[in-house]
């Protein structure tokens, strides 16, 4: 009896829910898909509407539309891309009026093959409101027929529009190889985020003899440096035989400078990324290698950003302003006076500038670079010469950064068996330099921290 009643009290209620509410339900925002577009037209890298391209063509794609009936904040136009073309960008852009305002934002759908345009809250206080938008597309070669007329479907109006469009087939040239060079540029936009260019130069591929090569880069308006300059040395093979990462600020001119060393038999392969400050189509670098017994040697890139773009506009219907809310303070909060940290009684361990260690029957005085140190200052601090601490560090170049651990100094250890004492030294076992992931590099880090614990130990008792 009990479980009848609890069954006719949740009718009763769901009855009554239904009566109060009217039966209505909650409305998702209405996309109004093609239904205010007007125009669509293909036009060629002059920026003029065409029906004749090749293959290869990069297109630019342009709508108009104009609001014909009152819409909202939240409420959006969709439009699919034809299969004949396929996106160049992903990246969402705004349409703005002459004043900077947002009308709508727009997101490219790489899933879906579409875009989709959000009103903001400019269609609620404006009137006879109207705009463009463009966006880059190429031919997906999959879906077209070259050497004839190809019918793209566009959607318009709330329907379909059809362009016919010529798409010329591109022979495949004359062929043959590439000439080695010994400076080339090139730059790609980042396809995570679409703000950065990712820059990559590649020297010295016709491996010629350059002594005391450098690199030289001038960055074009519109973008900054954005993180470090990495550097690969390749060998003859193209294979990696060390890198190393610099932090490089811009001068006034724009530029940064890198010092190489002699490059025999070796290529290099700088990468850094800059970031477009927007505003501009085309981002253009200049890379420069030069040595003591060559030319300098230029090459120029440039990267054209194919995001989309678009406009908009409307007559001024504004709203009154809104009165700005009453904010009421916060009641004072009474403070404790400061606490006075008690000192410490843990010792200080102060890591000592050069540090001993054993290599084989060597020992190794390692030296951590400091700020204003050159590799002719440290080699004479340490009476010994740079070209030694180059052979000893395997050193390209004579520069050197901060915390930079070097090699500079190698003394036989006295418990070196008798027969080498009195046979000639043994050639000393190169090691490498800061950087490099070989198994004697962590030997070595692991015996530095071995000994940096045993002297705190010893302080400590």
């Amino acid at each position: 009896m009990r479980k009848i009643v609890f069954i006719l009290m949740g009718v009763l209620l769901f009855s009554i829910s239904v009566l109060v509410t009217g039966g209505q339900e909650a409305k998702a925002a209405t996309d109004y898909g093609s239904q205010f577009f007007t125009h669509v037209e293909m036009q060629n890298k002059n920026g003029v509407a065409s029906t004749d391209f090749k293959e290869n063509d990069r297109v630019k794609v342009v709508y108009n539309w104009e609001l014909t009936q009152a819409v909202h904040s939240g409420e959006t136009m969709t439009i699919p891309l034809p299969e004949q073309l396929k996106y160049v960008s992903f990246a969402p852009f705004l349409l703005k009026d002459d004043s900077g305002n947002t009308v709508a934002t727009a997101i490219v759908d790489p899933i879906n093959n579409k875009i989709i345009l959000t009103f903001t809250t400019f269609v609620d206080t404006h009137i006879d409101i109207k705009g463009s938008m463009f966006f880059y597309a190429d031919f997906n070669k999959n879906n077209i027929v070259t050497d004839q007329s190809n019918s793209i479907a566009f959607p318009l109006a709330g329907d379909y529009t059809t362009l016919d469009i010529m798409i010329h087939k591109v022979g495949n040239g004359g062929g043959g190889t590439v000439t080695p060079t010994v400076v080339f540029k090139q730059g790609r936009i980042d396809t995570k985020d679409s703000s950065l260019i990712n820059w990559t130069v590649t020297l010295n591929n016709a491996l010629e003899d350059i002594n005391d090569a450098y690199y030289s880069d001038i960055m074009g308006a519109g973008q900054s440096l954005y993180g470090p300059v990495k550097l690969k040395y390749r060998d003859a093979d193209k294979k990696e035989l060390y890198t190393r990462t610099e932090n490089v600020v811009l001068d006034s001119k724009r530029s940064f400078r890198l010092e190489l060393g002699d490059l025999i038999d070796t290529s290099v392969v700088i990468t850094y990324q800059t970031k477009m400050a927007g505003g501009q189509f085309s981002y253009k670098n200049t890379a420069k290698i030069g040595g003591s017994n060559i030319e300098e040697q230029t090459r120029n890139a440039t990267v054209n950003d194919y995001s989309g773009g678009g406009e908009g506009e409307g007559s001024g219907n504004n709203p009154p302003p809104v009165e700005p809310p009453i904010v009421t303070p916060d009641p004072p909060v009474a403070t404790k006076p400061p606490v006075t940290p008690e000192p410490s009684t843990e010792p200080i361990v102060v890591i000592p500038e050069v540090s001993t260690m054993i290599d084989g029957d060597n020992e190794l005085q390692i030296y951590v670079v400091k700020k204003g140190d050159t590799l002719p200052s440290i080699a004479k601090k340490f009476e010994t010469t740079t070209e030694q601490l180059k052979i000893w560090n395997k050193l390209p170049s004579s520069e050197v950064y901060v915390g930079q651990k070097l090699i500079v100094k190698v003394t036989p250890r006295k418990g070196a068996i008798q027969e080498k004492e009195t046979s000639n030294p043994p050639a000393m076992k190169i090691l490498p330099q800061t950087g490099d992931t070989t198994d004697s590099l962590v030997t070595i880090i692991g015996t530095f921290l071995t000994l940096t614990s045993i002297g705190f130990l010893a302080r400590k008792k």
